[in-house]
């Protein structure tokens, strides 16, 4: 497995030494646990490498803003401890910064071969896998308005060419198309009701939110689901197989940090 280390990401007031002293020093204890965290799974003691990288990823810098490699990373360490399912979220969250980060989708898929669940990548994820979204929707924007631009300046200044006018219409539409669809397929839109199974066993799920209602199924540790509903400690919630029901909130953890519910999984 290969690791994916992390460069510190410096910064902070530069008016004043005062105001700077403070910031630097943060970003500096941040770097040095970085390093410690990687030269742990590095030499193979991931608990302790797991437990500084849930630190980081907790601390204030990263609040806002987390690296796709630092998932990997924690993901890595759960992986070496035989949390496969808590992996499988942290490798997922990676995919989420980065969805072109191939080692993040290939030990995704390594887990989830290893726990049973199947996970074929759908059209989206091969195309994510090849650009990612954000660039489609950057090129596409500013070769839509170039080709408005071009037909504004056409159709009002000078000998009006139906080829170059075809041209600019069809610029202006493939653009901003391309523009859309990258928004439309950009997994980050629907992330906030997506959620991860990270217990170890398989939660059962029920007709209503209570332990005595009647089961309709199980989801096996691992599996995407997606939140339809909460009801205190339960979440009505909806697999890619077609299974719905209740299940503890405490057995599955959300696909984004900022809105996780159990902290077992953030």
């Amino acid at each position: 497995m290969k690791l994916a280390f992390i460069s510190p990401r410096w910064g902070g007031p530069l008016t004043a030494l005062v105001l700077l002293s403070s910031p630097v020093l943060l970003q500096a204890a941040l770097a040095d646990r970085m390093e410690t965290a990687n030269a742990a799974l590095a030499s193979g003691r991931p608990n302790e490498a797991l437990a500084d990288y849930k630190e980081i990823l907790a601390s204030p810098e990263l609040a806002k803003s987390s690296s796709a490699e630092l998932w990997y990373n924690r993901g890595l360490a759960e992986e070496k401890k035989g949390e496969s399912a808590a992996s499988s979220l942290s490798f997922r969250r990676a995919l989420l910064l980065d969805p072109g980060f191939t080692p993040a989708r290939r030990q995704l898929v390594t887990v989830l071969e290893k726990i049973g669940v199947s996970a074929p990548l759908s059209w989206q994820e091969q195309l994510l896998g090849l650009v990612h979204p954000e660039t489609m929707i950057l090129v596409g924007a500013v070769a839509g308005w170039i080709g408005v631009m071009a037909l504004v300046v056409l159709l009002v200044g000078g000998p009006r060419r139906k080829g170059l006018i075809a041209l600019a219409i069809f610029l202006a539409a493939a653009g901003h198309g391309c523009s859309a669809f990258g928004t439309m397929i950009d997994p980050r839109r629907t992330a906030g009701s997506k959620a991860v199974v990270i217990s170890r066993t398989s939660p059962v799920l029920r007709a209503t939110p209570a332990d005595s209602a009647t089961s309709s199924g199980s989801l096996p540790p691992g599996t995407l689901i997606t939140v339809l509903s909460r009801n205190g400690d339960w979440w009505y919630v909806a697999s890619g197989s077609g299974l719905t029901g209740w299940i503890p909130s405490a057995t599955a953890s959300s696909l984004l940090p900022s809105v996780a519910v159990s902290s077992r999984g953030s």
